[in-house]
Parts: structure tokens; sequence; C-alpha cells
């Protein structure tokens, strides 16, 4: 989430861009105890949270960004770029918390991996089904694939059980798992 504050800024400056928080489209806005004012605007196939800690101002106003420095800074900058683009009607690009195929393909076998598993699936089943082991009983036991399902099926149960909020920070970690 973003916070917004309004800001005195010079009017002759190019740079400066006035904005009338009320007047976007598809804003959902709810004002909470205090003057604490919260905003979500959908952008197309987007969508953009922030706060403002007053309510907005009449018409238009000037607005900084506060951003705190943590480890998720990347992660905020690139949200204040994205809404910021769409605020000028420029697309936004590629998002850097976009997952590489790999990975989510990865991620889906581990799901698959861990409801099979929950299901009451072999082990051996679930390499069969998932990653083609097509070979006799004798086989299994020096295959790679072994090792491979059962770490498919221990990641599955790690995102399950709360390592699912990982993915939110993608690329960023902040747990030592």
């Amino acid at each position: 989430m973003i916070e917004l504050r309004a800001a005195l800024a010079d009017a002759d400056d190019p740079a400066v861009m006035p904005i009338n928080l009320e007047e976007l489209s598809d804003l959902v806005a709810r004002l909470d105890d205090g003057d604490t004012w919260h905003a979500f605007w959908r952008s197309g196939a987007s969508a953009h949270q922030f706060w403002l800690p007053t309510p907005p101002a009449d018409g238009r106003a000037t607005y900084i960004v506060i951003l705190p420095l943590d480890k998720l800074l990347a992660l905020r900058a690139e949200a204040v770029l994205r809404l910021w683009r769409a605020l000028v009607g420029r697309s936004e690009g590629r998002r850097v918390h976009d997952f590489p195929q790999q990975t989510r393909d990865r991620h889906i076998l581990m799901l698959r991996a861990f409801d099979g598993r929950a299901a009451g699936a072999s082990y051996r089943k679930l390499a069969e089904v998932l990653l083609g082991f097509e070979r006799r009983k004798a086989d299994w036991e020096n295959d790679p694939r072994k090792n491979q399902v059962r770490r498919l099926v221990a990641d599955g149960r790690y995102y399950v059980r709360g390592g699912y909020r990982d993915l939110l920070r993608y690329p960023i970690r902040l747990s030592d798992r």
C-alpha cells in the first residue's frame, strides 16, 4: 500500500502534476477512524491501493509519496511507478513481480503433489502422474524423480502452511526457509 500526502507545489513548475483523486473512475474509498483515507483504484487490468493520513484535498492537489527504507522498497517503488504510469495514461509495462514460466510451472506441480499426497497417493503414483515415471518398482529406488516428487510435496506443504506469503513479496525473500 502506498502512502500519499498533499504537498505545496510551485504552480509554475512544469514537473508538477496536480491530481483530483476523487475524480478517478472506479475509485473505491473509505474514511477510517480519525481522518485516515484508504483508496482502491482499478485502472485497466491493474489495481492500486493507497492511503492518506487525512482526506484528500477538494479539487486538484499535488501529492508526495512516502516510502519506508525497508527490505520491500524495490516492490513499493515499482508499485508507485505503476500508479504514476496509470495516472498519466501510460502502459504499465512488465511487472518485476511476475514469476518466470518455469517458477509458475513448479508451483503448480508443488500444489498438485501436495493435494495428491493429502488424498492418499503414494510418491511413486505421484511421480507417474506428474513426472512421467513409467518403470518397474525396482527402478523406482534409484530414480531421481523419487527425490524430486518428495521435494515437491515438502515444498507444497511449506506454501500451504503459510509460506504463500513469500509469493506476495517475490522476488524478495524475507524468510530463511
